[in-house]
C-alpha cells in the first residue's frame, strides 16, 4: 500500500489533536474451534487436543458464542447482536464470557484502522502475560523487531511468528510489512520512520505487537537474559514447533500425504552399482559369549584413533552393520510398509540409511557405498573424487584426527518415510532416531573392541554432490566414525 510520507510521531500528534480512536478490535472464534454441547447441557470448545469447559450456557451467552463463530465484530457490535436475539440479556455476563474466551485463547483478534484491516492475532494457546516493561503506546524509536520473530508466507498471506509468542500475527496490510522491516535494525538512526496510510494507528499497533512479544526494547530487554540468549532463533523455533502446544498446525500421525503420493518403501531401492557381499554375524555365538549390557555401557568411549597398521576388515565391518542396522523383516499396517531393524523407530518408519565412506578396509576398495539392509551388501555409489574427499576431510577435521577415519558411516534420512505420515514433528522424530542408532553403534563397537565415535555435524551439500540425491529428499543427518582400535586405547 502506498505511504503518505507521514511519520510515526506525526501520527501520534494527529491522534492527540483530533481525539481519534485509531484502532478497532474485531473478535471472532479462532479457526478450527469446535463448539460441542454434551448430553447434560454443558458446552465445551475444542481445537485439536485442547479444550475448555464453558458449563451450561444461558441464552445470551449461547447467542454471543454463535455470533463469534459466524463472523468478526467488535465487542459493542457483539453486544448489540445479543440484544437483538435475547429479550433481556445479562450483558456483564456476556462480557465475562468474551473475557474468558480471550484468556483461554479461543478468539482471534483483528486490528483495523478505519476500513483497513491491518493484522489478525491468531491464538496458539492460552493468553500469556506481556513481557515485562512492554508499554501500551510505545515510541517506535524505542522498539525493534525481536530476533526470534519470523515473517513468512502462508496460505493466508504473510504471517509473523515467534516461539516466544502465544499468537501468530496474520499481516493483511503491506504497509505493516514495511513498518516491521524498519524496526529490524538495531540502530534507531538506521531504522528511521516508515510512512504508512494509517499513521494515527501506529502506536496502538506497535503496542499490541510488543505485548505479544514480537517487538522488544531496542537494547534487547528480556532477550538479554541467559534463558533466551542461549538459543539461536532457528533452534528455539524448531523446539517450539516440533512439540504440541505452541502452534496450531496439524500435528502427529495425521497421514496427511495419503491420497497425495504413495508412501516410500521400507527398504531403499538399490542404486544399481557393483556390490560387495558382507559376512553375517553368528547371533547364537554372540548370545552366549558377547559382553554383557553393563560391560558395554560402562566401557563405552568415543575413540578417535584408528590402528592403520591393522585396519578394519570386511568381516568386522559386515558383523558391525549386521548387528546394528540389518532389516529383519517388512510388515504392513494397511497404509504403508513398516521396517524392523535392531534399533527402535517411531511408527516403524526406519527412514535412516547408512552410507559407509570407506578409506581403509581390508577387502573393500575405497569409495562411498550404500549399505543395503535387506541384502546385507555394500553397493558402490561413487568412487573417490572431489566430493568424496571433501566428506572424508570433513569427518577428519570434525574428529580432530591426524589421518582420515578408516570408515565414516554417513547416516541419511529418507524424509518421506516419516513426513508422509507425521505432521510438524517428523524431523524431530528423525533426530531422535539418529540418537537411538548412535547408542546402538556405540554399544556394538564397544562389544566388538572397535573404535567408534559419533560426530555432531557433517556436510550435507558434499553428500548431495557425491551421490546426486536431492538435498530435500534424502540428506545426511548424522555421522559415525568406525575403525580398528589403536593400541593405546585397547
Amino acid at each position: 500500500m502506498t505511504g503518505t510520507g507521514v511519520s510515526h510521531r506525526d501520527g501520534e500528534e494527529r491522534a492527540a489533536v483530533h481525539g481519534a480512536a485509531p484502532v478497532r478490535e474485531l473478535l471472532r472464534l479462532r479457526p478450527g474451534a469446535r463448539v460441542v454441547p454434551d448430553a447434560t447441557g454443558a458446552t465445551r470448545v475444542y481445537a485439536g487436543q485442547r479444550g475448555t469447559f464453558l458449563g451450561a450456557l444461558t441464552p445470551d451467552r449461547s447467542a454471543a458464542l454463535e455470533l463469534l463463530g459466524a463472523g468478526a465484530a467488535d465487542e459493542e457490535s457483539l453486544l448489540a447482536g445479543v440484544r437483538g436475539r435475547v429479550a433481556e440479556p445479562d450483558l456483564p455476563r456476556v462480557r465475562e464470557l468474551v473475557r474468558r474466551l480471550r484468556a483461554h485463547g479461543w478468539l482471534s483478534v483483528t486490528l483495523t484502522a478505519g476500513r483497513t484491516r491491518l493484522l489478525t492475532f491468531r491464538p496458539l494457546g492460552p493468553a500469556a502475560p506481556p513481557p515485562a516493561g512492554s508499554p501500551a503506546a510505545p515510541d517506535p524509536a524505542a522498539l525493534r523487531l525481536s530476533r526470534f520473530a519470523v515473517l513468512r508466507a502462508d496460505t493466508s498471506g504473510m504471517v509473523l511468528e515467534s516461539p516466544l509468542a502465544q499468537v501468530a500475527a496474520e499481516i493483511h496490510d503491506a504497509g505493516l510489512v514495511g513498518l516491521l522491516a524498519s524496526l529490524a535494525a538495531r540502530d534507531a538512526a538506521a531504522a528511521g520512520p516508515h510512512p504508512v496510510e494509517w499513521p494515527e494507528a501506529v502506536p496502538a499497533v506497535l503496542g499490541a505487537l510488543a505485548r505479544q512479544g514480537f517487538l522488544v526494547p531496542r537494547d534487547g530487554g528480556h532477550e538479554r537474559e541467559f534463558r533466551y540468549a542461549q538459543w539461536a532463533p532457528h533452534e528455539l523455533l524448531f523446539h517450539s514447533r516440533s512439540r504440541d502446544g505452541r502452534h496450531d498446525a496439524p500435528f502427529g500421525g495425521t497421514r496427511w500425504a495419503e491420497g497425495v503420493t504413495d508412501p516410500l518403501p521400507a527398504v531403499r531401492p538399490p542404486f544399481g552399482g557393483p556390490v560387495v557381499p558382507l559376512p553375517r554375524a553368528d547371533l547364537e555365538d554372540l548370545r552366549a559369549n558377547d559382553m554383557t549390557l553393563t560391560e558395554v555401557l560402562e566401557d563405552r568411549r568415543s575413540l578417535r584413533r584408528h590402528d592403520d597398521t591393522a585396519p578394519l576388515t570386511l568381516a568386522r565391518l559386515g558383523e558391525f552393520l549386521y548387528r546394528c542396522a540389518r532389516n529383519r523383516g517388512v510388515r504392513g499396517d494397511g497404509k504403508q510398509e513398516l521396517g524392523d531393524r535392531p534399533y527402535p523407530s517411531g511408527g516403524g518408519s526406519h527412514e535412516l540409511e547408512i552410507y559407509p565412506l570407506v578409506e581403509r578396509v581390508d577387502g573393500v576398495p575405497p569409495g562411498l557405498y550404500h549399505y543395503d539392509p535387506e541384502r546385507h551388501v555394500l553397493e558402490l555409489v561413487t568412487r573417490p573424487g572431489p566430493a568424496v574427499r571433501r566428506l572424508s576431510e570433513m569427518s577428519r577435521l570434525t574428529a580432530r584426527m591426524s589421518s582420515p577415519p578408516q570408515v565414516a558411516l554417513l547416516v541419511t534420512a529418507r524424509f518421506g518415510r516419516v513426513m508422509w505420515k507425521y505432521s510438524a514433528m517428523g524431523y524431530a522424530m528423525t533426530l531422535k532416531h539418529v540418537g537411538v542408532l548412535y547408542q546402538v553403534m556405540y554399544s556394538v563397537a564397544t562389544a566388538m573392541g572397535l573404535a567408534g565415535c559419533a560426530l555432531g555435524s557433517g556436510d550435507g551439500d558434499a553428500f548431495a554432490a557425491a551421490t546426486g540425491l536431492p538435498w530435500e529428499t534424502e540428506s545426511t543427518v548424522g555421522e559415525f566414525l568406525l575403525g580398528s582400535r589403536a593400541a593405546q586405547d585397547a
